[in-house]
């Protein structure tokens, strides 16, 4: 017989050895701006480092920070701990303490949202998320377990599911008197 064949032929499956996902470009101190025809910035991404894996068409990033332009109003900010950009860079996901904000001017309020995880799509000018949220404008407060937003004058919001609204008595009204009088 073959006996030498009998010794290097085996029943048993090999294991294989897992590869390392490794991305196939890294940026240190990403930063890109993108513009609209006219040359004005729209959006702004920047994070400490991206890595970008061509076959799962993503990128990853470490401390994201996105800025939505809007032609005479305040922009919006976002930041969070990670963040992947999705779909050629249409889709934004923050995760991991999520905070958007926007400045107050002349016709609006500040206003600040915090969240785990929430879904930005910059062109559409839209965010959503499932997770809980919590949006703080003054002294007013809203809490959700989720939020749609669209983000553009007027900026309009859902909120499916619960939701829990505090809105402060303005100062010199009855309610606010009512307070402050022993």
């Amino acid at each position: 017989g073959a006996w030498w064949l009998w010794e290097t032929r085996s029943d048993e499956v090999q294991p294989r050895v897992a590869r390392e996902r490794l991305p196939d470009h890294v940026v240190t101190d990403f930063s890109a701006i993108e513009t609209d025809e006219t040359g004005r910035p729209e959006r702004r991404l920047v994070a400490r480092q991206l890595r970008h894996y061509v076959k799962e068409d993503l990128s990853e990033l470490d401390l994201p920070r996105l800025t939505v332009f809007e032609q005479g109003a305040p922009p919006w900010q976002g930041e969070s701990r990670i963040g992947l950009l999705l779909t050629g860079g249409e889709e934004v996901r923050l995760m991991g303490a999520v905070r958007l904000t926007r400045a107050s001017d002349a016709r609006t309020r500040s206003l600040r949202l915090t969240t785990e995880e929430i879904t930005i799509w910059p062109k559409r000018e839209y965010a959503a998320g499932d997770r809980p949220v919590r949006i703080e404008s003054d002294q007013d407060w809203l809490t959700a377990t989720g939020v749609a937003l669209w983000y553009s004058t007027p900026t309009r919001a859902e909120f499916p599911g619960r939701a829990h609204i505090f809105l402060a008595p303005k100062p010199g009204s009855e309610a606010a008197s009512a307070e402050t009088d022993p």
